[in-house]
């Protein structure tokens, strides 16, 4: 399907070529012009896929060593690095709000927004800051242990709130507070209902999003994440809906796309995430990986 539409659009086969080999290779990231080629989603699993492989050697070991005071050390490093790179992408493009996505669609200096949104650094910070904060509650005392957590709703009423500042007069673009509130804010809500589940008496929100319903909603968002995209350019994008439907659907049959996702996300998870044989196969991989880069960076 993708190559037909490449095709419509008259891409050469050394396009399509390079196009497949960046696809399939999980480098489409690192090419901010290419980067949302075919399955846009996938540009994520390309910088996940990044991530994951420095995971191992450099920076589990390395975040395990700290003390809680390095832990807060190395957050607010990571941090105020990713925030530098949004104000240097703001200032250089002059991208602010109102013209982030014009109404006639044309986008300025969409590979300086395609570098900030999801090139594979950033994405390896933004992970680091997960394992970070996990790691954090991890080397609670059993002192802090004993204290009651916050209830982790007021952070996550907070985190949200902070969107609201895109209709403010300050004009903030999406860059700007996803690195100096939303990100900080949210980890922090993970991080107070993480401690907040591992308490005798839960408070009502980290009860809810433990309960059953999320946690199989929780289970189908990545592969619903993954399927959307092809899903959607089937019943949506003009020229593959216009050969099958005659006319891309119409707004109305958007609950029936949904509805398609789902089942679609369901089937995936459960025949092919829980798939034994497939964990089988890539917990080789895993392994040949381990066995591979052992030794790396621990002797220094």
């Amino acid at each position: 399907m993708f190559i037909w539409a490449e095709r419509n659009f008259k891409a050469t086969w050394n396009m399509i070529a390079f196009r497949a080999f960046l696809n399939f290779s999980m480098l489409q990231a690192w090419f901010p012009k290419e980067a949302e080629i075919w399955n846009q989603p996938t540009w994520f699993l390309s910088a996940l896929t990044f991530s994951n492989l420095t995971m191992p050697t450099l920076v589990l070991p390395s975040v395990a060593n700290l003390t809680k005071n390095g832990l807060q050390k190395l957050l607010a490093a990571l941090w105020g690095v990713s925030l530098l790179q949004k104000v240097s992408y703001s200032e250089t493009a002059r991208f602010h709000s109102h013209h982030e996505h014009p109404v006639d669609g044309k986008v300025m200096m969409p590979l300086i927004w395609n570098l900030t949104r999801f090139h594979p650094i950033w994405a390896l910070f933004e992970m680091t800051t997960g394992i970070i904060a996990a790691r954090h509650v991890m080397l609670d005392t059993e002192e802090e242990k004993k204290r009651k957590p916050m209830n982790p709703i007021w952070l996550f009423l907070a985190a949200y709130s902070s969107l609201a500042l895109r209709l403010t007069k300050f004009d903030f673009n999406d860059a700007i507070i996803r690195g100096v509130l939303f990100v900080p804010l949210f980890t922090e809500f993970l991080t107070a209902m993480h401690r907040d589940a591992l308490t005798p008496n839960p408070s009502a929100i980290t009860k809810f999003f433990g309960c059953k319903i999320m946690a199989t909603l929780g289970s189908l968002a990545f592969p619903m994440f993954i399927v959307h995209g092809p899903v959607g350019q089937v019943f949506y994008k003009k020229v593959i809906a216009k050969k099958l439907w005659g006319k891309p659907m119409p707004h109305s049959f958007f609950p029936f796309y949904l509805a398609i996702c789902l089942a679609i996300s369901h089937f995936t998870n459960e025949y092919f995430v829980k798939n034994k044989k497939v964990g089988a196969f890539f917990g080789k991989v895993a392994q040949f990986l381990a066995n591979w880069t052992e030794g790396m960076l621990r002797d220094r």
